[in-house]
């Protein structure tokens, strides 16, 4: 659901429901990055997200370049989004992601907003949008590692990048992509989709020359054309990060922000409020973030092609930690690793599903008692199908047969599992089944009562009397199943019950019936269906010889 819903302008931190959630976090005691499963799984998997589609939105750049500061207005945006003066209140501080003044970095890891915001496209569906603060690149307490893990896990887990840059697009800022580039079209060549990532959003902050290209898209992309552009003079490296990044993306844009105002930068104690910030970047954010957060560009995360959801986009953050644990820097090869079992996972996560909605509509919830061999054979062709869409869906794992083959024996596993499940949900709607007990327990107490009478007509009373105890026991057997099967309690006692009366049933009630019954019925089953199709042939053709009657009599 929505972090916010009130429609009223936001003037309080009241008005704001959700709070961070730090779900990449630094062991203070090894400094190496830890994966919090738990807080991750309560953004991700709760009820109405996890099914839905995602699009997840990170600012990633440099540290102490105000990353978490523009956040927060992308978040007050999102909890105010049907108000025109979303902006609120000029007098109240910037609340959200922590952000403070200052050179000494404020974010490590990776933060989430606790609430995700459902947001309808033109299309009508309704997709997740997750917004990620990330921590700052290359500052003085972290290793190349650390940036470098950080900033891959947020490129391959965002649709939409918002790149935070400082006063123009440098050399050395393209070439921090370089490594996910060169990623990017192996992974292109490996799976044959047209783009590796979805939308790249370069911003540059303070920007200085507003004289010679002004503030905003139209100006921030005629920057990035000619920064993008291939010349002969460049250095073989920049121009392949060059080509590789118009390749990779499938949307690259660009906006030129001017300086906050030196109030911002010099007051301690400065806030966020809107009244000691410069107008002219006021007026950019009622550009900027609108433009961002606008339906048409809150882009689904896809992978392989494949949009995923909030479910899929979990157990991506397990698989990045579980293949980057011991490498020192992600490299083009790494990431394609990553790719191949993230891609395996959702590929096997989808195929599932679609079992899933298949049995749900054979045999699930209100539908009625299936023959046992046909929803075996349903099994096997709805089990073939799953595994035919994984492999279709899979296609960053396609050169990769190890995890491939490893994925598919999981899924298939996990198929199995569901088809017992099934099995039982389907047995349990057999009436001939549930009704078995009972009848077991009756039939062997009318047994011994038969029995019994047998014997005392023949003055063979010891025996008579085993047989009375042989009944009282099975009908205190039938009153305690009754109990057991209404009330709910002593369920152990109700399976012994059963497991008994199943005993009887396949050893001795099945036999008889089988020998004796089962081939007379079946006969007169036959008889029936002889005679009842014999006399509708002799009616049809005793109404065909009165017909044909009529119609000479009528020509006559």
């Amino acid at each position: 659901m929505d972090a916010c819903t009130d429609k009223q302008i936001i003037s309080s931190e009241d008005r704001m429901s959700g709070y961070p959630v730090p779900i990449l976090i630094q062991n203070e005691d090894t400094s190496v990055f830890e994966l919090d499963e738990e807080a991750l799984a309560s953004v991700l998997l709760n009820t109405g997200i996890e099914d839905k589609h995602v699009c997840v939105l990170a600012v990633a750049g440099a540290f102490r370049k105000g990353k978490s500061f523009l956040l927060d207005f992308l978040l007050r945006y999102c909890c105010n989004r049907d108000s025109e003066d979303w902006l609120g209140d000029s007098s109240s501080p910037l609340r959200g992601f922590k952000w403070r003044q200052g050179s000494k970095r404020e974010t490590t890891g990776i933060l989430v907003w606790s609430k995700p915001f459902m947001v309808k496209k033109k299309s009508g569906e309704e997709i997740a949008v997750i917004l990620m603060d990330t921590q700052g690149t290359f500052d003085t307490q972290s290793s190349m590692k650390d940036s470098t893990v950080v900033f891959a896990l947020t490129m391959m887990v965002s649709s939409v990048l918002v790149y935070n840059l400082m006063n123009n697009i440098q050399e050395d800022d393209l070439m921090n992509l370089q490594t996910f580039t060169s990623y990017g079209i192996q992974a292109q060549e490996d799976c044959d989709t047209s783009h590796a990532f979805q939308r790249l959003q370069f911003l540059v902050r303070d920007w200085g020359f507003p004289y010679e290209t002004p503030y905003g898209h139209k100006g921030g992309q005629g920057v990035l054309d000619e920064i993008l552009q291939i010349t002969p003079k460049q250095h073989p490296a920049h121009q392949d990060v060059r080509r590789d990044l118009r390749k990779c993306f499938r949307d690259i844009n660009c906006y030129l922000m001017p300086h906050p105002g030196f109030k911002v930068i010099q007051h301690a104690n400065f806030d966020g409020k809107l009244d000691d910030i410069d107008p002219e970047f006021v007026e950019h954010l009622r550009v900027l973030v609108p433009h961002l957060l606008a339906p048409e560009n809150l882009v689904k995360k896809e992978f392989g092609g494949q949009p995923i959801k909030a479910r899929d986009l979990y157990n991506f953050f397990k698989t990045f930690m579980e293949v980057f644990k011991d490498v020192d820097l992600p490299e083009p090869t790494t990431l394609v690793e990553f790719a191949a079992r993230a891609s395996s996972q959702a590929a096997l996560e989808a195929g599932k599903e679609q079992y899933v909605n298949a049995m749900d509509t054979l045999v699930g919830g209100d539908r009625p008692f299936l023959k046992t061999t046909q929803m075996e054979t349903e099994h096997e062709k709805e089990k073939q199908r799953a595994v035919a869409s994984y492999l279709e869906k899979n296609k960053y794992g396609r050169k990769n047969q190890r995890v491939v083959e490893k994925y598919q024996l999981q899924l298939e596993e996990e198929i199995d599992k569901l088809y017992n499940k099934y099995v039982e949900q389907n047995e349990a709607k057999n009436v001939f089944k549930a009704a078995r007990t009972p009848a077991t327990l009756f039939s062997a107490l009318m047994f011994f009562y038969l029995l019994s009478g047998i014997f005392g007509l023949f003055g063979m009373y010891p025996f008579a009397t085993i047989c009375n105890l042989g009944m009282g026991a099975f009908l205190i057997m039938l009153t305690l199943w009754a109990y057991v099967r209404y009330s709910g309690e002593y369920r152990e006692l109700g399976i012994y019950i059963d497991e008994v009366a199943t005993f009887l049933w396949e050893n001795f009630l099945s036999p008889v019936y089988a020998t004796y019954m089962e081939k007379p019925l079946k006969d007169a089953a036959e008889l029936a269906a002889h005679q009842a199709m014999s006399s509708a042939i002799t009616s049809a053709a005793v109404k065909g010889i009165a017909n044909n009657n009529l119609s000479k009599g009528g020509s006559t």
